[in-house]
């Protein structure tokens, strides 16, 4: 199983490969206050535009149970996706396996969003006028799944990349 560290470095590289800048979560990003390590894996930004982004490696799998355990530092709409989508899966609604990616998608990466200036601040080059989105990084295996998460959760796709290099990122709103 390749390592999240490794799995990284494909984000990165398939990123800049289609002109993004690209800043990464530990290496770039410092983080403030109490919760200064509840900050995204990226900040990508192009054409006017800002990605505050998360990666899932091939070894953090969608049907973990911690994704669905309500953290310290979740605000209560993120503890609340988490609950939800326990609930649809419980009741059968949802698949883990797609569940668990609506719970980043609709929870932990709009939390990030949220904690914008209170967890960490946007990169000192990146102004604070541009457009602010979203962006979600996993295997290419992980594809079909995602899509069906990002249509339950009725999010708008503006874009996908996907280089060949095994990882794919979705930008959406």
């Amino acid at each position: 199983m390749e390592g999240k560290k490794e799995f990284y470095k494909k984000v990165e590289e398939a990123l800049k490969s289609r002109g993004f800048d690209y800043y990464d979560g530990d290496r770039d990003i410092p983080g403030k206050g109490r919760q200064h390590a509840n900050k995204p894996d990226f900040i990508a930004v192009k054409d006017n535009k800002i990605y505050i982004g998360e990666i899932k490696s091939p070894a953090e799998g969608p049907k973990s149970t911690s994704w669905r355990q309500i953290q310290n530092s979740d605000t209560e709409q993120f503890a609340a996706v988490r609950i939800d989508v326990a609930k649809r899966e419980k009741e059968g609604v949802v698949l883990p396996e797609i569940g668990g990616h609506e719970i980043i998608i609709r929870g932990q990466i709009a939390d990030y969003v949220r904690k914008i200036g209170i967890n960490f601040d946007l990169p000192e080059s990146v102004s604070t006028k541009m457009e602010i989105r979203m962006a979600y990084s996993m295997p290419k295996t992980e594809e079909q799944n995602v899509e069906k998460a990002f249509d339950n959760c009725r999010k708008k796709m503006h874009e996908k990349i996907d280089i060949g290099n095994g990882a794919i990122t979705y930008f959406f709103s």
